[in-house]
């Protein structure tokens, strides 16, 4: 069980993270030249997932005095890191509920 706990809030701090990299693009969506930041993840050898960096995007070259953050991606890894997370967050509630039985039980 502690196995499934820590991945889970592996991905539950890489979701988190992601989320923070979504906003810091959002909130420089207007800063003169600003690349978008895409975060990297790796599997990990126990299982769960690990951010590996935080790169600027090379999906397209900003425009002159903009950037090439596109709301509509933001958007789409905003849902998927939300989803992530409280998919997580689901597998950690049902493991503290499942020991909770598991000590009544015993008691």
């Amino acid at each position: 069980m502690d196995n499934n706990f820590s991945v889970s809030l592996s991905g539950m701090s890489t979701a988190a993270l992601g989320v923070q990299v979504t906003a810091n693009n959002v909130a420089n969506l207007r800063s003169e030249e600003f690349q978008a930041g895409r975060l990297d993840q790796a599997d990990q050898q126990s299982g769960g997932t690990r951010p590996t960096q935080i790169q600027a995007s090379q999906e397209q070259a900003p425009p002159p005095g903009g950037s090439n953050t596109q709301l509509d991606r933001e958007m789409v890894n905003l849902i998927q890191d939300e989803r992530t997370y409280t998919a997580n967050a689901a597998v950690v509630s049902t493991q503290g509920q499942m020991m909770g039985t598991v000590m009544d039980m015993r008691a």
